[in-house]
């Protein structure tokens, strides 16, 4: 019954789409033409995968060095406690902001894209990371203290099993906040990709053409939340939680 729901909320909005549409708003008719010939000249293909290398770039970038410094901080909260005042100020701050940094550091193409999603990412990657680390149980730490295990061993042994769930929960969040953000930096920075295309198609006044677009945008954003939630469940399952 939860998918009879979820088709009449489809067609509902589709209605509602087909009459506003006019001369300021395509139909979806117009939108899925729009659709076709973006397939059939190869320009989605190509888009697509622009979009999905520099995608893929970021959010790994983003994610390493997130994780490496969230452990770091986890394990030493002096350390923590010393970038506290810097990471509060930075954390605030939207990547778009950095974009004409990142355009007059990187220069036009893939580099700015790739560091506005690393950016994006960073920061919730960071918070999840120190509080996953900081939430290892007591009572396994003295366990492990009490077999003799030295600190790297009970690094390694405990805290990072310990940690593992959380950090990988934590993409889940990371992988949609790279792909919103995907979007913006090709949007200004870059000569190919999907937010490049929607750009190029409102130059050229073809809102049926960035209708289309927005709408593969999505269909991507939905699969990639759904293969990092099945990913979650795995961690869950192997992990036992």
């Amino acid at each position: 019954m939860r998918y009879v729901y979820q088709i009449l909320v489809l067609a509902a909005v589709l209605a509602l789409w087909q009459g506003f549409s006019g001369d300021l708003l395509p139909s979806p008719e117009d939108a899925l033409t729009a659709l076709l010939e973006l397939i059939k000249s190869g320009n989605l293909a190509t888009g697509i995968a622009a979009s999905i290398s520099r995608y893929i770039a970021g959010l790994v970038l983003g994610c390493i060095f997130a994780v490496t410094v969230g452990l770091v901080f986890g394990l030493f909260p002096s350390v923590a406690s010393a970038f506290e005042p810097l990471i509060g100020l930075l954390r605030p701050i939207s990547p778009i902001a950095w974009i004409p940094f990142a355009l007059l550091a990187f220069g036009i193409g893939d580099k700015p894209t790739i560091f506005i999603i690393s950016y994006a990412v960073f920061f919730p990657m960071l918070l999840l990371t120190t509080n996953a680390v900081k939430s290892t149980p007591a009572e396994l730490m003295q366990a492990a203290r009490g077999f003799g295990a030295s600190r790297l061993q009970t690094i390694i042994g405990v805290i990072l099993p310990s940690s593992l769930f959380g950090i990988i929960s934590g993409l889940k969040l990371a992988a949609s906040l790279a792909w919103i953000n995907l979007v913006v930096g090709e949007m200004v920075g870059a000569q190919s990709g999907l937010g490049y295309l929607i750009i190029d198609a409102r130059n050229q006044l073809r809102i049926d053409m960035v209708l289309a677009v927005i709408f593969v945008i999505g269909v991507i954003g939905t699969w990639i939340n759904f293969i990092f939630s099945l990913v979650e469940r795995w961690a869950a399952a192997r992990l036992g939680r």
